[in-house]
């Protein structure tokens, strides 16, 4: 059968563009009143022109109106359909100038691409280079795709371009192996993959893009359904090897994906979406701090959808504000039932970046906090960083307005992003949350455990609480807690339940909460630890200058109370003061706990209104104002607090705080006078010990006195010295021990492995591990079997090579061990090494313990 040839027929005209009616306007009712004035000017008083001039002024007023009104509609439709920055169309005008040909195709030998193209390094070069020269590449991007044939290119958000363009059908016939979309794709990339020279920086920059294609009439007609079919193939093309993906290309799941994006808004007003809520518990305790509310849809004919199913199309579209709100509404509403209930929980809520760049979603905040009479701080916003990098200026503005009108900031998935760390010191924000990529890495590798320690250390160091999301396990838990996480949130503890089931599933799950481990809260806690151990014994042996300098800082804050403390594994413990400090408290009551993560002067002007310390013993003990300054010295150690407190709620003035600072620095200066002090028994003790060496006759007696002389020095909770249990020197052995008892057949060390005394072997040099957790140079089985926290490994090297080596071991962190002491663990073993060079010594063999 032989099919009639359709009557090709000519594109359709697309509508041309209105020019601007105002000028024009403007321009014949200048000239109509310039010819009135030159004849008002010229003409005798008496003359007939006059007659005419009023004439001629009657019809500028009576036609001024004709001409300027459509003028003036004209030019605020123009303004409505066009990018306020580059000279594209936008969204409302790429509708105006193409929707309407896109429905009419059938019966034309034409079909249409709709191709969605993401700057996918723009934010960077934004953050780099400036918002100028990220607006100068768009612009130079845009006049390239309006040089494609019939192509009609529009701005539809901030890092993407849409451009829509006529195929004849018979492009399609093609040997290449392409499709259509396909092809349109990598046509649109090719013309942007040339270099762009930024005029203003005088650099060429390449822009990485992405492409999603969606094709007409194969994808439909609908220019919305279109550009929303092309954004779901974008989100494919950014794996894609070419960058290209066609909506055909994930066929069924784009067809379900996108069916769920239309019936998201009916779903919301039927009542079909849920709330599930995860808990969060605080590190060393268990103890239950709030919950995050996470969207579930129960769908009528798929069943209970995780927010994967539908959340992230939701995102591209205004969808997503009516999700957030009724999130918001409700999780807040069910936190204000618990809390009436007498369960002192609060609540964090995702807002995507749309969210946040709603003028009204501040006020949607206020409004919620304000119904359902949320004190400071139970609300939790959780914000991406990429919902900050779009205009961090307004970023900032908005949430310092969030958290004055009473909720707290959290940056979510936390590095895995791009903040910079000087916008991030400018952002009020509380809560910092690691993302769990790395959290779920920190037990197998070091480096991931070195930047979950170094995120804490940064977080705390801003003062803000710091959270480990993806928490699945007891190992994970243990080890996060010890790298100084303030909250756990993963499967360890719960999923995700309804409301109605979490306080089952608490009381289920108390048995897996973590218990109290080596370092808490704080960041670096096991070195803060370490420090508070060795700064208790000075401080008490200057008891009267530290309660003189509690007696200055009560004085100068005006206040009767006075005191320097310091925080330990559970406890805040004060060492001296003024009037009635009294003997301190449990850690997570007093704010003092607080004050020791910050490097500034911690005030609450009034504890009963700040929800942290208003149940705690600070506030039944009769304190509502406090004050404290961390005793910081120069190497960063937090050694105590310098803090004041009164009866009643008061507020310092900048001078009052500026000498409280000064007072804490005194005592930081007097701190470092002591421990120096303290420092010299060691060092006389060593001098006593190196003529022990040199008078040692055998090898045996020589490391005994090594030995001895070394665990004296270092106060190391084990010393170990190994040397070479084999003729070739190939495998080492405990020859002398000292402090905790090892079972010497554990440690056999073969000289080519990676552990720290086969490298001081190697290198003869000290090999110095302040902390274990976050370090590959020590065998973790040596590490795990002794249970280190800190090592030196010290070589005995003589003129044939490393003889012995020692290594001092403490089970408790000691990163901060005096450099005087390490230096002295060196002369012991160079004194040894040099007996062992004496003949007498080498030739005569060594009885091993």
């Amino acid at each position: 059968m032989t099919s009639r040839a359709r009557p090709r027929r000519e594109w359709p005209p697309r509508p041309t563009r209105r020019t601007a009616g105002i000028p024009l306007a403007a321009a014949a009712l200048a000239v109509a009143v310039l010819t009135a004035v030159a004849l008002a000017v010229l003409a005798p008083a008496d003359s007939a022109v006059v007659p005419v001039l009023v004439v001629v002024l009657v019809l500028v007023l009576i036609g001024t109106p004709a001409l300027l009104v459509p003028a003036l509609l004209d030019e605020g439709r123009r303004r409505s359909t066009r990018d306020g920055v580059l000279d594209v169309a936008n969204r409302a005008g790429l509708a105006e100038e193409c929707a309407g040909w896109l429905t009419s195709l059938a019966g034309y030998d034409t079909a249409a691409t709709v191709v969605v193209v993401h700057f996918d390094d723009l934010r960077d070069l934004r953050l780099a280079l400036g918002a100028d020269s990220a607006r100068e590449l768009l612009a130079e991007a845009a006049r390239r795709l309006e040089r494609l044939e019939g192509a009609v290119v529009a701005r539809i958000d901030h890092d993407s371009l849409a451009v829509v363009r006529p195929v004849p059908l018979g492009y399609r016939d093609t040997d290449d192996g392409l499709s259509l979309g396909e092809r349109e794709g990598r046509a649109v990339r090719a013309v942007l993959q040339p270099p762009v020279r930024l005029a203003a920086r005088g650099l060429e920059v390449r822009p990485e893009t992405s492409a999603g294609v969606a094709c007409v009439p194969d994808h439909g007609t609908d220019l919305e359904e279109l550009l929303a079919a092309a954004d779901v193939a974008l989100v494919t093309a950014a794996a894609a090897p070419a960058r290209v993906a066609v909506a055909e290309g994930a066929a069924v799941l784009d067809v379900e994906a996108l069916a769920l994006h239309a019936q998201l808004p009916a779903a919301i007003a039927d009542g079909q979406l849920r709330v599930h809520y995860q808990p969060l518990v605080a590190a060393g305790g268990g103890r239950l701090t709030g919950v995050e509310a996470l969207v579930r849809w129960q769908h009528p004919e798929r069943g209970l959808l995780g927010p994967g199913a539908f959340v992230p199309l939701a995102e591209r579209s205004q969808a997503i504000l009516g999700l957030t709100e009724w999130v918001l509404r409700t999780a807040v509403a069910q936190t204000a039932a618990w809390r009436a209930a007498g369960h002192d929980l609060g609540v964090s809520v995702n807002v995507a970046a749309p969210v946040l760049g709603e003028e009204s979603f501040l006020g949607t905040v206020q409004d919620v906090i304000a119904a359902y009479e949320l004190p400071p701080s139970v609300l939790t916003l959780e914000v991406t960083e990429s919902a900050l990098l779009e205009d961090p200026h307004r970023a900032a503005e908005l949430l310092a307005a969030l958290r004055a009108a009473g909720a707290r900031i959290s940056l979510d998935d936390f590095g895995t992003g791009y903040t910079s760390l000087t916008m991030l010191r400018s952002l009020d924000v509380d809560e910092l949350k690691i993302d769990r990529t790395f959290v779920d890495a920190a037990p197998r590798a070091a480096s991931d455990a070195a930047i979950v320690r170094a995120l804490v250390d940064l977080g705390h160091r801003l003062s803000m609480e710091v959270v480990a999301e993806g928490v699945e396990d007891a190992r994970t838990a243990d080890l996060v807690t010890r790298l100084g996480v303030d909250v756990l949130q993963g499967f360890h503890f719960a999923r995700p339940v309804p409301a109605d089931e979490l306080l089952t599933v608490l009381r289920a799950a108390q048995p897996r909460a973590v218990p109290a481990a080596r370092g808490a809260v704080p960041a670096e806690e096991e070195q803060r630890l370490a420090a508070v151990r060795h700064v208790v014994p000075l401080i008490g042996a200057s008891q009267p200058f530290f309660d003189t300098l509690a007696a200055l800082a009560a004085a100068v804050c005006d206040v009767p109370v006075g005191a320097v403390t310091v925080v330990d594994e559970e406890r805040v413990r004060v060492l001296a003061g003024w009037g009635d400090p009294g003997a301190g408290g449990p850690r997570a009551e007093l704010p003092c706990s607080r004050a020791v993560l910050g490097r500034g002067v911690l005030e609450v002007p009034d504890l009963l209104l700040d929800p942290r310390w208003a149940d705690g013993a600070a506030s039944r003990g009769g304190m509502r104002f406090y004050a404290g300054a961390p005793l910081v010295d120069p190497r960063g150690r937090v050694l105590g607090v310098l803090c004041v407190s009164a009866p009643e709620p008061r507020q310092l003035l900048p001078r009052q705080r500026e000498e409280l600072v000064a007072l804490a620095s005194l005592g930081v200066e007097h701190l470092q006078g002591a421990e120096a002090a303290s420092v010299l028994p060691k060092l006389q003790a060593l001098l006593q010990a190196m003529p022990e060496l040199d008078r040692a006759e055998r090898r045996g007696e020589l490391l005994e006195s090594l030995a001895d002389a070394s665990i004296d020095l270092l106060g190391a909770d084990v010393l170990l010295v190994t040397g070479p249990t084999e003729p070739d020197g190939g495998a080492w052995g405990l020859l002398a021990q000292r402090g905790l008892p090892v079972d010497a057949s554990e440690f056999v060390i073969e000289v080519g492995d990676l552990s720290g005394v086969a490298r001081a072997i190697r290198t003869q040099r000290p090999v110095w591990v302040p902390d274990t957790v976050t370090s590959s140079v020590l065998d973790a089985a040596h590490v795990q079997r002794l249970d280190a926290a800190t090592v030196l490994v010290v070589p005995v090297v003589t003129a044939t090579g490393a003889e012995w080596v020692l290594s001092a071991v403490w089970q408790t962190p000691a990163p901060d061990l005096p450099a005087a002491l390490r230096d002295g663990a060196v002369a012991l073993a160079s004194r040894a090494a040099r007996q062992l060079d004496r003949a007498s010594l080498t030739t005569v063999p060594l009885a091993v313990p």
